[in-house]
């Protein structure tokens, strides 16, 4: 590892951490073990949120250097640590352990592909060591996610990432907590940077209480979409759902107020189906198909034909999810 006083490190690993002191005896030997495969000098950057525990005692035993975080949240730790990181490349990870810390050895093979690798639990040949309920509420906030801002990766909420440290400092954000993580991937696709995807594995925790709570993060994310769409094509890219919605709905409402909003929901679903794998075109032409069928009389606007679609579109997004496709 690098001293604090020595010339600028190839790779900062920033620890964002709270009362995180038995997770950091784990880690930061292991940490060093990395930097040593790598052949890299590197540094370990801890943004310690005024831990109660042993947690800056810890790390300054093992080399690291802590700065005490000024502002509170999460997402205050990251943007500190990466203004305040020496070297060119910045890995971020939790401080507990989850992360598996020679999974940037992968990572680092791969830097000159993007200016921002995410460890994914959700692409192919990641996995998660979590409750079921946290795992399916976390699943369907990243897909609504991918879906709403046409993110190129299946986990945009992940804290497990390589950042080129310019391009990740150009981004503009304020975030505080989690929502950092979205802020961030954005930023870096605004401003022409590359970001690609790369499968772990998420343990259980090392030590302490986890400091997120998906429910809580529900109604953030919400927000978080509707401040971001704007920075990736805004509502005009869903211009055309929105015609073949409302011809669906004009087709539907010659018979009744409900035969309409079934027969726009059913357009609706057979559009997500098919964008899930073969993109807006598409998906477009497949809610058109499903309203043309309607209109030459086709039962499309009852409810067998809607909640049909709409366990389709369900059962699709599960398994896009679970299972997406190679590459």
């Amino acid at each position: 590892m690098t001293p604090d006083n020595a010339g600028t490190p190839g790779l900062t690993v920033l620890l964002p951490t709270l009362d995180e002191g038995e997770g950091l005896k784990v880690l930061l030997p292991r940490l060093n073990a990395v930097f040593a495969a790598l052949g890299v000098s590197g540094e370990i950057l801890v943004v310690d949120g005024g831990s109660k525990d042993d947690t800056a005692e810890v790390a300054r035993a093992h080399g690291a250097r802590v700065t005490r975080q000024k502002e509170r949240g999460f997402g205050s730790a990251v943007r500190e640590g990466l203004r305040e990181a020496r070297a060119e490349w910045v890995a971020v990870m939790d401080a507990d352990v989850s992360h598996a810390p020679e999974d940037l050895v992968r990572f680092w093979a791969r830097r000159g592909d993007a200016e921002l690798i995410v460890g994914s639990r959700y692409c192919r040949g990641g996995s998660a060591q979590m409750p079921l309920t946290r795992q399916i509420l976390s699943r369907s906030l990243n897909l609504v996610s991918r879906r709403m801002l046409g993110l190129p990766v299946r986990e945009s909420s992940s804290g497990y990432r390589l950042y080129h440290g310019p391009s990740a400092r150009a981004v503009e954000s304020g975030a505080t907590d989690f929502s950092v993580q979205q802020d961030l991937l954005v930023g870096v696709l605004a401003g022409g940077g590359r970001v690609i995807e790369l499968p772990i594995h998420y343990a259980p925790r090392v030590g302490g209480a986890s400091k997120a709570n998906a429910w809580k993060l529900a109604p953030a994310y919400v927000r978080l979409l509707l401040r971001l769409k704007p920075k990736r094509g805004g509502w005009r890219a869903e211009a055309g759902l929105a015609a073949v919605l409302i011809a669906a709905a004009a087709v539907g409402a010659e018979r009744s107020a409900p035969d309409a909003a079934r027969l726009a929901a059913g357009a609706f679903f057979a559009h997500e189906i098919v964008r899930l794998r073969a993109g807006r075109l598409a998906a477009g032409l497949a809610a058109a198909a499903w309203t043309a069928a309607a209109l030459a009389g086709a039962p499309l606007s009852g409810w067998p034909a809607c909640l049909a679609a709409a366990g389709l579109g369900l059962a699709a997004a599960l398994l896009d999810s679970v299972f997406p496709p190679r590459g």
